[in-house]
């Protein structure tokens, strides 16, 4: 069995191969069919967002492909996300992507995988540290976001979907520095060089750093960021690339995990690396990535809880001392080390693809996994805990193009897991491509079989009243959809409706993951549990126009049949119901033609979130339905671009996961100056 698995991943392909020398998010459309370029990354101006159907080069899978390309003066990745995709949900805890959790059709936040120029970044420890990833947003030329399912492809990481962000060409010669100010403390500064560029080699920096003062107290923030790409030319059709990404967050997580013990505070170091050998139609790469955590349930600070008897802490202003069960900071030192080799091969009209990956996860901490029989002792501070595990997939893909009008693609993997066993994931699609008038369509439809390993902290955390399991079981999930897209042809004109898309999805999950409020012994404990069965069932509508300007509506509207549960659930049940996003950018020219200095752009977005949480007097809270509105300038002086953006300028209260108020309304000043292609 062993040589069989062995032979099919040496002798398949991978798509996401072949995407890495080909713009990003393209695919062999039909002829006349419709493709995504990659961005032009020459000039951030303004945010622009197209959706069409194809069947993506890097994942495939015939599948609604959302490509959003940052080019308004954004300052942070969620708040680009939140007001352009319709399948993508980013939920804050802190705004400023202090801590961002994606969720895609209703997912949880570990349902999620997210690759950062072809290297998985998802967090083995807990999906909410996923979001602290090393890229600027400045740095960003495309968000693919794939919202049903793609463990085919990525196995136990990908259950609902996928998030790939593809960075600036390390070729390109742009540069950029950008300072702001705002609000609450607020100050942020990022840059961008190209470090060097002969004839065979180029490597460029991305940097940033942000901090605020807090809206509220305990939600102060410090973040850094650096990414470092470089490429080596071997001869043609054949490179090594390599990567170096660093993230720290350190922040005030006022009632981030337990409303009863709300002054809490977490400090985050995330160091990655990869390495990619390339030639021809075969990639091979390895990676590695590791996070430092430290998580205080109650902040240790001169302004907070400052030590006090017996190895007890005690709050400076209210003379609150610690729990006894409470002995300090949770500390966890996560490693990730993993890769893959992957080759195509073209055979007239089909495509043939396959590859295998092998990644294994480790912990050491204080407080999740297996006791170790001597205290490991780190500059991050002492381990006697640790856990580790070890995952492998081949895959293979058949792609056939009949004619010039329909697709075809069937993909299947196995995946083998040391603690979990052998699982078989596969995926059919289907992509027909119908024209009529000055309207061209693409209708889709695909189905495929999921998966997600529980997380470590699923499987140990022990603290504040929350109960880990370790006798949980993956969970599974078939998605399907349905959908179409139509355009409108360019010579048609450009005013008016120009595009309109439709998508009904269904996510059969079942021995879903759940963090499940009960009660025991009168009081409520936050247990791990395998949930019998969730079925969520949505439709996504998007349309856009020009109308002075380009403007894009887009509503999402989903329902779920669950099992009966035993208890309140925290995670799995909480989905977007209803959202509606409105978005509008001017598109504003003086007399001959050209881009007018002025530009204006407007966000709203309205939710009403299913579910409900525990407030810290323990009453069972539903959430209530906001919206709010934001608007952003910018005026450009030649390479100087100006801006000013305004975040909920009506102060509507949000609350977008537990009960964490997020601040209301937010105003900030900045100034962008660009340089090169």
């Amino acid at each position: 069995m062993k040589h069989m698995l062995l032979f099919l991943g040496l002798a398949g392909t991978s798509l996401h191969a072949a995407a890495q020398n080909a713009p990003v998010a393209t695919g062999s459309a039909p002829s006349g069919g419709s493709t995504v370029k990659q961005a032009d990354t020459a000039k951030v101006k303004e945010l622009v967002l197209r959706e069409v159907y194809v069947v993506p080069a890097h994942i495939g899978h015939a599948q609604q492909l959302i490509v959003v390309t940052p080019k308004m003066p954004a300052q942070h990745l969620p708040e680009v996300l939140e007001a352009n995709a319709a399948s993508l949900d980013v939920r804050s805890r802190g705004l400023n992507d202090v801590q961002t959790d994606f969720s895609l059709r209703g997912s949880t936040f570990d349902q999620v995988h997210v690759v950062i120029d072809g290297v998985p970044y998802t967090d083995p420890q807990t999906g909410h540290h996923t979001g602290t990833l090393p890229v600027p947003v400045e740095a960003i030329t495309s968000v693919n976001v794939l919202p049903s399912g793609g463990s085919y492809r990525y196995g136990p990481f990908a259950l609902a979907g996928v998030v790939e962000l593809a960075t600036l060409d390390v070729r390109s010669a742009r540069g950029y520095a950008s300072a702001s100010a705002g609000a609450f403390g607020y100050t942020r500064a990022a840059g961008g060089v190209p470090l060097r560029r002969t004839e065979k080699f180029a490597s460029r920096l991305d940097l940033s750093y942000t901090a605020a003062d807090g809206a509220i107290s305990n939600t102060d923030f410090a973040t850094w960021q650096a990414y470092l790409k470089a490429v080596r030319e071997l001869r043609p059709n054949e490179r090594i690339s390599a990567t170096v990404g660093y993230s720290v967050k350190m922040y005030g997580a006022q009632s981030f995990y337990s409303a009863a013990y709300p002054t809490q505070f977490e400090h985050l170091r995330v160091l990655t690396g990869s390495l990619r050998y390339q030639r021809n139609h075969v990639t091979a790469q390895v990676y590695a990535r590791q996070l430092l955590d430290q998580f205080e349930l109650f902040r240790q600070h001169p302004n907070y809880y400052v030590p006090y008897v017996q190895g007890r802490w005690i709050h400076v202003t209210d003379s609150t001392v610690t729990p006894s069960w409470y002995t300090g900071a949770n500390l966890h030192r996560n490693r990730t080390l993993g890769g893959d080799i992957v080759a195509t091969r073209t055979i007239g009209r089909q495509l043939i693809t396959g590859g295998i990956d092998a990644r294994q996860d480790q912990i050491w901490s204080n407080a999740l996994g297996l006791p170790l029989p001597d205290t490991l002792f780190t500059n991050w501070g002492g381990f006697t805990r640790f856990d580790a595990r070890r995952n492998v997939g081949v895959f293979g893909s058949y792609r056939y193009v009949r004619g010039t009008r329909t697709w075809i693609q069937g993909d299947l993997r196995l995946n083998l897991n040391d603690r979990f066993g052998l699982d078989w994931l596969p995926n059919l699609g289907v992509q027909r491509r119908l024209t009529s008038g000055v309207w061209t369509s693409h209708a889709l439809a695909s189905v495929n079989r999921s998966f997600r390993l529980p997380t470590f902290t699923d499987l140990y955390y022990q603290l504040g009243g929350a109960q880990g399991s370790a006798d949980l079981r993956p969970e599974y999930a078939w998605n399907s959809e349905l959908g179409v897209s139509s355009s409108r042809n360019r010579a048609s004109g450009s005013r008016g409706l120009t595009q309109v898309v439709a998508t009904a999805y269904e996510r059969r999950g079942v021995n879903l993951i759940d963090w499940i409020y009960r009660s025991s012994g009168g009081t409520q404990v936050l247990q791990a549990d395998n949930v019998t069965s969730v079925r969520i069932r949505g439709l996504e509508l998007a349309a856009a126009g020009q109308l002075y300007g380009a403007w894009s509506v887009r509503a999402q509207f989903a329902g779920h049949r669950a099992s009966t549960l035993d208890g309140v659930s925290t995670y799995a049940l909480d989905y977007l119901a209803q959202r509606v996003q409105v978005r509008w950018d001017s598109k504003l020219a003086l007399r001959g033609g050209s881009p007018a200095p002025l530009q204006l752009g407007v966000s709203v977005v309205g939710q009403n979130r299913e579910g409900s949480y525990l407030n810290a007097a323990g009453e069972l809270v539903a959430y209530a339905p906001f919206a709010t509105l934001d608007l952003r300038a910018s005026y450009r002086l030649g390479e100087l671009l100006l801006f000013a953006d305004g975040m909920n300028l009506l102060d509507a209260t949000v609350i977008d996961r537990g009960s964490v108020p997020l601040p209301g309304r937010w105003v900030k000043l900045g100034l962008r100056l660009e340089w090169g292609d």
